[in-house]
């Protein structure tokens, strides 16, 4: 191949990529790793494509490759750094960036990504630093521009965040990722009618930004109200330090604990007052648990939900409705014709939970350790259902090992919560 078909074969790769037309792209660069299975532009561009589409450590693969054929490439660098970032493995992410703006100095977008990095580890002076570095080299850079207008956010200055975003929208209004950003900021803030409609603008530039299709179906689901509490709260969760959050999860248990052991010998008002709260308390957590699922069925109900949910959200949330339902009418047979079926229906009923957290379609004991226990919830739901019209001993003991079982779940899956940066 001639030095002019390979860079006609790149130039078009490089266009493809740009138009997120990843399969074309990678075809395109393919003809040229035949040629040379070390030329680095092209293994960074399949690399590129693979990031795109989620393929993380497929482009780690790649991306190291090239820095072996070319270790003082800043962009690959910056590709490494990012594809850390996207994996949520903030040290090496760091690194590479550091690397890369060592021999950079003045690409404002690899300030940007600086900012996004301290922002995820919560350090928002340090965000808002990075994003005034890159901001200095470039004052129209949109990263920066958007990268600053979180900062601010975070650190409760909203009208200059205001003013940077919109900064932002002016020096281009067809940007998805300003867009975007500014739908979750109203989303933050209640405001659903105008965060929709930043979300269906960002999608219309923009129909592969996965951001604003979590945020669109977010501010459809946001006509409930219970949905809108949920979100709020875990939306405001996610920008608090771990003190904050082990105080709402454990704290907040406890102290609902030491008002029921209080309630045991005191006046009647004092036991309506303490059975309100903790009915408040189970409300809300099996709303943050089944809060999603349940919003998700409401989409169904929708031609526009309908089109936003993907397959496994559409399955989970059936799941999810089918074992409530079925919950529900067991429990009405076992209180009007035998108490079994209100064991069953209990059992069954609680299995939503479990089922709001497989992933669709099931790929039994296949996964994450998480993953599995659901599995094994859902077949000891079963074995326990079956057994108590067969024998009752077994059936007791199978039930015995799903609560504790159950337990642990629930109680693993708060502690996963807040070890999540």
């Amino acid at each position: 191949m001639s030095e002019l078909h390979r860079n006609q074969h790149i130039e078009r790769a490089r266009l493809l990529l740009s138009q997120h037309r990843y399969k074309d792209a990678e075809i395109q660069a393919g003809i040229v790793l035949k040629q040379d299975p070390q030329d680095a532009e092209a293994l960074q561009i399949i690399g590129h494509c693979r990031l795109d589409t989620k393929q993380f450590d497929e482009a780690l693969k790649l991306f190291k490759q090239c820095l072996s054929l070319q270790p003082d490439d800043d962009y690959v660098l910056y590709l490494l750094a990012f594809c850390y970032y996207r994996k949520h493995e903030i040290e090496p992410a760091q690194k590479f960036l550091e690397q890369a703006i060592a021999i950079v100095p003045y690409n404002a977008g690899y300030f940007s990504l600086l900012s996004n990095i301290h922002a995820s580890e919560r350090r928002y002076a340090d965000a808002l630093h990075a994003a005034n570095r890159g901001l200095s080299i470039n004052a129209e850079d949109i990263g920066c521009l958007n990268a600053r207008s979180a900062a601010l956010f975070r650190l409760n200055k909203k009208d200059e965040a205001y003013e940077t975003i919109n900064e932002a929208l002016q020096v281009n209004p067809e940007d998805d990722y300003t867009h975007t950003n500014y739908g979750w900021h109203y989303l933050e803030k209640g405001k659903y009618k105008q965060a929709l409609e930043h979300f269906t603008e960002a999608l219309r530039i923009n129909p592969n930004n996965n951001y604003a299709k979590e945020g669109y179906k977010a501010a459809l689901k946001s006509k409930l109200p219970f949905y809108r509490w949920i979100l709020r709260y875990s939306l405001w969760m996610n920008y608090q330090n771990r003190t904050v959050r082990l105080v709402m999860i454990f704290g907040v248990w406890g102290v609902v604990r030491a008002i029921t052991w209080t309630g045991k010998d005191a006046p009647d008002w004092w036991k309506y007052v303490t059975g309100g709260i903790v009915f408040i308390y189970v409300a809300f957590v099996l709303l943050s648990w089944l809060g999603n699922s349940l919003a998700n069925l409401f989409l169904l109900t929708s031609k526009h939900g309908r089109l936003a949910l993907t397959d496994e959200e559409k399955s989970s949330a059936k799941a999810v409705g089918l074992s409530l339902l079925a919950g529900i009418v067991l429990v009405a047979c076992g209180m009007f014709l035998d108490k079994k079926y209100l064991f069953m229906g209990l059992l069954v009923g609680s299995l939503s939970i479990p089922l709001s957290f497989v992933d669709f379609p099931v790929k039994w004991f296949k996964g994450p350790g998480r993953q599995i226990t659901a599995h094994a919830l859902i077949l000891l739901c079963f074995i326990a259902c079956i057994f108590i019209f067969l024998h009752h001993q077994f059936a007791l003991f199978a039930g015995i090992v799903y609560a504790i079982l159950y337990l642990g779940f629930m109680w693993s899956g708060s502690i996963t919560a807040l070890r999540t940066k």
